[in-house]
């Protein structure tokens, strides 16, 4: 994984943040069978994304079902609220026509 840059990393990792404290972010089906798996909770998401002081950008979204190429995935490190390391990956979401950011997807939440 590559490091964003100083001065992008806050910016995206603050919009996460935003995202997050209005309810504006979506979990996949994948992210949910992640979390059952790995008997991690909402209150463990909200502990790794609002305690999180680095980012990572991890890839493009290149999979079929990425619908733009604009779509990014970043990594989040953390520890869940039993001090287990975790990591969660959230995607940037864009319009596949309008290139229009539509919102921030988390596709995995799951253990280290």
């Amino acid at each position: 994984m590559t490091p964003i840059g100083t001065k992008l990393d806050d910016l995206v990792l603050k919009r996460i943040q935003d995202a997050y404290l209005t309810g504006k972010i979506r979990k996949t089906k994948d992210c949910m069978e992640d979390m059952d798996r790995a008997r991690l909770f909402e209150a463990d998401v909200e502990k790794v994304i609002m305690d999180a002081a680095t980012i990572e950008k991890a890839m493009p979204a290149t999979s079929e079902r990425a619908s733009n190429p604009n779509n990014t995935h970043y990594v989040i490190q953390g520890t869940s609220t039993t001090g287990v390391a975790v990591y969660c990956k959230a995607c940037s979401n864009y319009h596949p026509q309008t290139n229009e950011f539509i919102c921030w997807k988390l596709t995995s939440f799951t253990i280290k």
